[in-house]
């Protein structure tokens, strides 16, 4: 009897651990970013930290090397989140620049943390007004960064300007545009993050300055015919390495992705931690400083809103008649 109850026990414990382990599993989710090292796998790797500290889900930050590569696996469920800007979840929705075949999966989270970009120089260059540019060594092309070359492309737009009317220096991405700037082989660097390390960097031994783009009504939309998100945002002479004057900059914003069958329970847990927990975010990373948890939804949307999203939205009081509109245009796209 010793052992028969000994051996029911043990069955007992074995199949615990089994349902204990299987439960685990469940509650494991994958988030997807950037490669190791950039600000957007820093961001996933916090929301990933938090996420596990104040849910009953592990989360995991995956990094991989780049959109064109995780958004399928977002889109097919082998992934339950992804951080990606605006604009390039508007071309993935939709097919656009960049993706051969519209995603249509993937569903809004939260809208994170805006990205600034801007257009410099030399801090001594004689180049001061968009009319300077003409004819000067422009970076462009951006062959491993498609959203620079849409954003650079539209950067040139805002001041009146085309490919055309600049000597084109071929780069990768923004890193190398500041470099081509440092090294002197470009006038003019584009697709510039305020702040990015690269550019503290090269000021230290090489002075740069920020351009101002136009913020006229006409300039933000011709803008954004080429490239679908952001507006302009003001910086103040001072606030920022090489904003020595009032400039204007591009701003848009990082979504928050999620697959649209990913469940509601998850996605509705996730959202809750990052809106309630900022402030232990931003002792992760500065970038948290401009994810601001009142607007991790507005009117301005890409992407169509995650279910889960959608009720702590309308428990927190943010869901509006503007959001609903936007919402249900971009469900059109996506059906």
């Amino acid at each position: 009897m010793k052992l028969k109850n000994n051996l029911l026990k043990t069955v007992a414990a074995g199949a615990a651990f089994a349902l204990s382990v299987s439960a685990f599993a469940e509650e494991r989710v994958r988030l997807l970013t950037a490669p190791t090292g950039s600000i957007v796998h820093t961001t996933g790797a916090a929301i990933a930290s938090v996420g596990t500290k104040h849910t009953d889900m592990t989360v995991l930050a995956a990094p991989m090397s780049g959109p064109q590569i995780y958004v399928p696996q977002v889109n097919s469920g082998q992934a339950e989140f992804t951080l990606m800007n605006a604009a390039d979840s508007f071309n993935a929705l939709r097919g656009g620049t960049g993706y051969r075949t519209p995603y249509k999966n993937l569903r809004l989270a939260a809208v994170g943390f805006t990205n600034e970009l801007g257009v410099i120089v030399s801090r001594d260059s004689d180049i001061h007004s968009p009319a300077d540019l003409k004819g000067r060594r422009v970076t462009g092309v951006f062959s491993a960064h498609k959203t620079c070359e849409q954003l650079a492309t539209a950067q040139l737009a805002n001041l009146e300007l085309t490919w055309d009317d600049v000597q084109v220096v071929p780069v990768t991405h923004s890193r190398t545009a500041v470099q081509a700037l440092a090294d002197g082989r470009a006038d003019v660097a584009m697709c510039v993050p305020l702040g990015q390390a690269i550019v503290q960097e090269v000021n230290a031994t090489k002075p740069i300055r920020f351009l101002s783009l136009n913020d006229s009504p006409e300039a933000v939309k011709i803008t954004r015919e080429h490239f679908p998100a952001g507006t302009i945002r003001a910086y103040k002479e001072g606030a920022n390495v090489g904003v020595l004057s009032d400039i204007n900059v591009w701003s848009y914003p990082f979504y928050l992705i999620a697959n649209k069958d990913t469940s509601e329970d998850t996605v509705y847990q996730l959202v809750k931690a990052v809106y309630e927990n900022v402030n232990e975010l931003r002792e992760v990373s500065g970038v948290f400083k401009r994810w601001i948890p009142e607007q991790m939804v507005d009117a301005e949307l890409t992407l169509p809103v995650h279910d889960g999203a959608r009720r702590f939205y309308e428990e927190k009081g943010m869901w509006s008649e503007a959001v609903e509109a936007s919402h249900l245009e971009n469900l059109k796209t996506a059906q």
